[in-house]
């Protein structure tokens, strides 16, 4: 990438941002006047509620699992066509060039001889978390949160540990749906900045967008479970059995992971069913999902979509009509296991409640029109409002 910024010019960018970092995080107000975009000081302002800036370098996972994870992910199946242009514009540019989820891990990295101590040293490696949770202010995590093109420039970082740096990103879009697929950063030190990097980094992100399926599986692991249960693993159809299916589901519930004794106590209960009919069970859906179930504890190691999960958090977020979308039925009627039931009984008792609140018959009519299998709360409600215009 052509250098056209003078290091005159970058350097005294660089002193004005210096000053106005230190005043916010010495908690003084930032002037009106000061010419810091409203993207930076919005992103300082949420970046205070998560991190201190004093930390080293970012968190990273581990990199087993994040390197199965890049390898079986959508990404990088797009983005292969692009990724020999990447490593060359990173030697050629003295940049690192990364790809993050929608979580803001990195999944992949290509560093330049120029880079490649300085971001070994920060984490900014395969497995790092550069979501604004984890670091605060930086482009990946500024991309992921403002869903476009954005330019990070030395202190405007909100970590110290990166104000040497600027860093370019762009949000991965599909380009049917529009749905953020993940984000696209090439990063370098801050003397070598130059507007055209935004502009290549932009580029390269659609190209990889262009090259995705036309239907995005929301997770590598899709678990429908309300109403007539169906399992996706990448995209396609997995015939299971009931039992199976609760395993997903408390697998899904669990992602810190589950002791084999807690994973009997909550599939099982009291029931006399012997702990090596769990690990059969648990071989078995390991074999089927490619190893990706992991031990001590068990837990699942790719991403995972669960639409119980999903209309919970609607309904816990008060997104009634998103709730209304994701619910077509009760959460696995026919399972007796404890912590399945008692999750059950939770969705269903909001749910209700939420339903009751409804005043819109069109809506009701709508919803069951679209779901007649899970419609019994549904019908019921619809069945109250229509009695009461009644009299």
């Amino acid at each position: 990438m052509e250098r056209t910024a003078t290091t005159g010019s970058l350097l005294q960018r660089r002193s004005m941002l210096d000053s106005q970092w230190n005043r916010f995080v010495s908690g003084l107000s930032i002037p009106q006047q000061a010419p810091i975009r409203e993207d930076i000081i919005s992103s300082w302002q949420r970046s205070a509620q998560f991190t201190k800036p004093r930390q080293g370098h970012a968190p990273a996972e581990d990199a087993y699992t994040t390197q199965s994870l890049w390898k079986s992910s959508l990404l990088s199946q797009a983005a292969q066509r692009e990724q020999e242009q990447m490593m060359q514009l990173a030697k050629e540019g003295e940049l690192v060039a990364a790809i993050a989820d929608t979580q803001g891990r990195l999944l992949w990295t290509f560093a330049s001889r120029h880079m490649r101590s300085r971001a070994e040293s920060v984490n900014f490696t395969a497995g790092g978390c550069w979501d604004e949770r984890s670091v605060g202010t930086n482009a990946v995590g500024l991309a992921l949160n403002v869903k476009r093109p954005v330019t990070v420039f030395s202190s405007e970082h909100y970590q110290p540990f990166v104000h040497d740096w600027v860093c370019y990103a762009a949000p991965i879009l599909h380009p049917q749906s529009g749905e953020l697929v993940g984000v696209l950063d090439m990063s370098t030190t801050w003397k070598r900045h130059t507007p055209l990097g935004q502009a290549a980094v932009t580029e390269l992100a659609r190209s990889i967008a262009r090259a995705l399926p036309q239907h995005l599986p929301k997770a590598e692991l899709e678990i429908h479970a309300l109403g007539q249960p169906r399992i996706l693993f990448q995209g396609k159809p997995l015939n299971l059995p009931m039992r199976q299916v609760e395993i997903l589901c408390l697998l899904a519930l669990n992602p810190q992971g589950l002791t084999l004794e807690s994973f009997h106590a909550a599939l099982y209960g009291d029931l006399p069913i012997a702990m090596s009919t769990l690990k059969a069970e648990l071989s078995h859906l390991r074999r089927l999902l490619e190893g990706k179930i992991g031990s001590r504890p068990y837990r699942l190691q790719m991403s995972v979509w669960a639409d119980f999960i999903q209309v919970w958090q609607a309904l816990r977020s008060r997104q009634s009509d998103e709730a209304f979308a994701l619910y077509q039925g009760s959460f696995l009627p026919q399972s007796v296991s404890p912590e399945l039931e008692e999750w059950r009984h939770c969705i269903d008792a909001v749910m209700g409640k939420t339903l009751d609140s409804c005043q819109d018959p069109v809506l009701l009519m709508d919803k069951l029109c679209k779901s007649p299998s899970g419609s019994a709360l549904v019908r019921e409600r619809l069945s109250e409002l229509v009695t009461i215009r009644r009299f």
